[in-house]
């Protein structure tokens, strides 16, 4: 055999060797493995559901989502796909309202993107209310509830927009001083935080002591300084009452569970 030959030999061996490679099988959700006589048998690689959520428009570092803002899909993947390091359906299943509603977004994200969990912070998260807040300007500002408004734990959530009411004496010459009156103070704040006080919270401090008060709870409001000058400028005898905002809100928690219904 000349040389020639053995060198046709051997190429036509590399470039086999080669198209083996090349045509291999190469699907994602299997993996190939070899038994003990030496066949070649295919594995599947377990799945999973995950749950994206797509941003419908641009959203800002320290906007507080709502329910309009993105779109969420539940997909079938491998579970080393890179698209689980997106899955939110753990938080969303895990949040009261069922939805993403009143989560902080923590860096600004382009529209089209999907949201992951290092993206969000949660409302019950230490971080949030001073992420929420411009610390130079804005507070914090807590109206504490009493038995007779407990619709507002009912109804209210993060992430919505109410408006404060000064409660008092109705005025004029026909007032017999039994009538009350609601002004207007201030509209449209973004509720920060919505606190029922629980028996466990009895050993707590200063959720202790407002349930000795007859207080159920509190909703923390984001208001400015002037909006806070405003409200302790009051009567004593007026009250502050926390109504929602004449704002629309989509039931998101219903569609979330008939998405995942397949409905």
């Amino acid at each position: 055999m000349n040389y020639r030959t053995l060198f046709i030999i051997s190429f036509l061996t590399l470039a086999i060797g080669i198209a083996g490679i090349l045509f291999l099988p190469t699907d994602g959700d299997n993996t190939l493995a070899v038994d003990s006589s030496g066949q070649v048998i295919s594995e599947e690689k377990p799945k999973k559901q995950i749950v994206l959520v797509e941003l419908k428009k641009d959203i800002a570092k320290g906007t507080l989502l709502q329910s309009d803002d993105y779109v969420f899909s539940e997909i079938t993947v491998v579970e080393d796909n890179p698209l689980v390091t997106n899955d939110l359906k753990d938080v969303i299943l895990a949040a009261p309202s069922k939805s993403l509603q009143g989560y902080l977004v923590s860096e600004n994200v382009k529209s089209g993107s999907l949201l992951s969990p290092d993206f969000i912070v949660a409302p019950n998260d230490p971080r949030f209310l001073l992420a929420n807040l411009d610390s130079r300007q804005e507070v914090a500002f807590r109206v504490y509830l009493r038995p007779d408004e407990r619709y507002l734990l009912d109804s209210v959530k993060v992430g919505d927009s109410v408006s404060v009411y000064n409660q008092k004496i109705a005025t004029g010459e026909d007032n017999n001083h039994e009538r009350s009156e609601l002004v207007r103070l201030s509209d449209k704040l973004l509720v920060l935080q919505v606190k029922e006080f629980l028996e466990d919270d009895q050993n707590q401090g200063t959720y202790s002591e407002y349930r000795r008060k007859d207080y159920i709870g509190f909703v923390s409001l984001k208001a400015n300084v002037e909006q806070v000058k405003h409200f302790y400028s009051l009567d004593k005898e007026s009250k502050l009452i926390v109504l929602p905002a004449d704002e629309k809100s989509t039931n998101h928690r219903g569609l979330f569970i008939r998405k995942l219904r397949g409905q």
